[in-house]
C-alpha cells in the first residue's frame, strides 16, 4: 500500500488533481503562493496556511507571544511573494483544554502586535478544542493594478535574486533547540529571525509596482527547495553561485562559535527565512539596488535562470566547473 510518505507534500497534490481545478477566467488556483481572484479592476490574493504543534513549533522553544506574531506574520510573507498588498485575516485554532488562560492571552497579544505592524486586521475565524495546538491563519491582500507576480515568469537568461540573509531562521531554531545560553547580540538575532520573522511586504509591494520581478516566491521550505518551484512553474533551468551566497555576519559568528557548521547548506536547504526570491531581467539591476536602497533592506544577485536540462531543476556551482544538484533539498511535509 503506498502512503503519505511515497508521495511528499507535493506529489500528492499532483496525484489528487487539486493544480488542475477548472475555475473562471482570469483566477488562479494551486501551483503558487497565493490564489488569485479578479475583483474590478483590482485583484484579491488569498492565502492559508497551517501551524501544528510539534511539526512547525514545539512549545519548549517558542513563547506564545511569538508563536502568535509567526503566524499572522508567515501568512503576510506569501501575499509578499505576489505583490499583494494585506488586507485583512481570519484565525482558526484548536487548543488543548488544559491551556492556561494567560498562554492565550499572550498568544493574542502577539498576533495583534503582527496585524498592527503590517495593517492587516483580524476578522473572523474559528476556536476549537484539540489534542495540540493547531493554528490556521488565512490572509487577504490587495493586488494594485490588477496584476500579481508570480512564479511562473521566469525566462531563460534572467538574474535570480534574494534579500535579507538566508539560513538565519534555521540558526535560530538549532541555537534554541540546543538550549545553550549566550549573550551574544548576533547570536539572539538568529533566533529572532526564527520566532519574529519578518515579511517582506513593502519589497513585494515596490517589485509589483515597478514590474521589475519577472516570477517570485517567499522563502519557507528552503532556498533551493524554493527556487525549484520557480524553475518547474517557469520551465527553467536556475543556476546558483556559492560564490555570490550571502552569508550574514551573525551566521558567521554563529559557525564560530559551534565550529563544523556547513555555512553554504544552511544558507541553501535552511527554511522558514520567509525572505523573497525573484528573478529579473540583467538590464534591471539598478533598479533594484535603488530599491535596496530605499528599503534599507539588502538584496543579493546569486545567480541566473538557465535552459532546462534533464531532470534537476536547480544547480549549485561552485565556480571551479564543480555542479551541485540540490533542487530536492530542503523541507517537504511526509516525506
Amino acid at each position: 500500500m503506498r502512503t503519505l510518505q511515497d508521495f511528499g507534500e507535493f506529489g500528492l497534490l499532483g496525484h489528487l488533481g487539486v493544480d488542475k481545478t477548472k475555475l473562471p477566467p482570469g483566477w488562479l488556483g494551486p501551483g503558487d503562493d497565493c490564489a488569485l481572484i479578479p475583483i474590478g479592476e483590482e485583484t484579491l490574493a488569498v492565502t492559508s496556511d497551517l501551524l501544528i504543534e510539534g511539526v512547525h513549533f514545539r512549545l519548549g522553544t517558542t513563547s506564545a507571544v511569538d508563536l502568535g506574531y509567526k503566524a499572522l506574520a508567515a501568512s503576510l510573507s506569501d501575499l509578499a511573494s505576489m505583490g499583494a498588498t494585506p488586507l485583512a485575516a481570519t484565525i482558526s485554532i484548536a487548543l488543548p483544554a488544559s491551556t492556561g488562560i494567560v498562554w492565550v492571552e499572550n498568544f493574542y497579544s502577539g498576533l495583534k502586535a503582527c496585524e498592527a505592524e503590517y495593517g492587516c486586521p483580524l476578522v473572523g475565524g474559528d476556536t476549537s478544542s484539540g489534542e495540540k495546538v493547531f493554528i490556521n491563519i488565512t490572509a487577504l491582500g490587495r493586488c494594485q493594478g490588477g496584476a500579481a507576480v508570480l512564479r511562473s515568469g521566469a525566462a531563460v537568461g534572467e538574474d535570480l535574486w534574494v534579500s535579507g540573509w538566508p539560513g538565519e531562521s534555521r540558526g535560530g531554531l538549532l541555537l534554541l533547540e540546543s538550549e545553550i545560553d549566550t549573550d551574544s547580540i548576533a547570536l539572539q538575532t538568529l533566533i529572532k529571525r526564527h520566532t519574529r520573522p519578518t515579511p517582506r511586504v513593502g519589497l513585494g509591494a515596490a517589485l509589483l509596482k515597478t514590474r521589475l520581478a519577472t516570477s517570485m516566491i517567499d522563502l519557507s521550505d528552503g532556498l533551493t527547495k524554493d527556487a525549484a518551484h520557480i524553475a518547474e512553474e517557469s520551465g527553467v533551468g536556475i543556476d546558483i553561485s556559492l560564490s555570490l551566497l550571502p552569508v550574514s555576519t551573525s551566521l558567521s559568528e554563529y559557525s564560530n562559535f559551534y565550529g563544523g557548521v556547513d555555512l553554504p547548506m544552511l544558507v541553501l536547504t535552511g527554511g522558514e527565512d520567509y525572505e523573497l526570491l525573484f528573478t529579473a531581467k540583467p538590464e534591471s539591476r539598478e533598479e533594484i539596488m535603488g530599491i535596496s536602497d530605499t528599503l534599507e533592506l539588502p538584496l543579493h544577485r546569486i545567480g541566473a535562470t538557465t535552459p532546462p536540462e534533464g531532470v534537476a531543476k536547480v544547480r549549485v556551482t561552485d565556480g571551479d566547473s564543480g555542479i551541485f544538484e540540490l533542487a530536492s533539498a530542503g523541507f517537504e511535509h511526509f516525506k
